[in-house]
This record gives structure tokens, sequence and C-alpha cells, in this order.
């Protein structure tokens, strides 16, 4: 499924994006997503961030100069609507 990012909305300095039809996250299941951006992404420095939903882990993502960053998550927001 992809999503596109549709300008900013509401105050904030925050991209929102929404998926074109709704989608359940089934508990037990492992979800792989692929989050691209062109600036620096607030940073969680630890590769596990454990939630009231669940556990968020990253292996590692490339920045916008292709560097390689392991042990950080980029600070993104799921919300369950």
């Amino acid at each position: 499924m992809n999503a596109t990012w549709n300008g900013y909305i509401g105050a904030g300095d925050y991209h929102h994006i929404e998926f074109s039809e709704p989608f359940t996250l089934e508990a037990n299941v492992t979800y792989n997503y692929t989050i691209k951006t062109d600036s620096y992404p607030q940073i969680h420095h630890t590769d596990r961030l454990e939630i009231d939903d669940g556990v968020i882990t990253c292996d590692n993502f490339v920045d916008a100069n292709g560097k390689i960053c392991y042990g950080w998550i980029p600070a993104i927001r799921l919300e369950r609507l």
C-alpha cells in the first residue's frame, strides 16, 4: 500500500500522510515500512522503542546524504482512527 504527502495540515512542523483506503494492523504480525523524507527527522536514540500498542524497531535507515544510521529510530507517529 502506498501513500503520498499532500502538504501540511493544521499548525505544526510535521508531515501528515493519509492512505487512500483504511487497513488494520494485526497483532503478532511483523510489518516493514519504508518512509522517505527530504529533511532530517527527529530521532529516538535507540533501535527498539516500546510503545503502548507494541514495539517499534529499526535495523537502520539511510539519511538524505546517503549515510547509513544504526541504533536510531526516525520519529514517526502512527495514529489509530
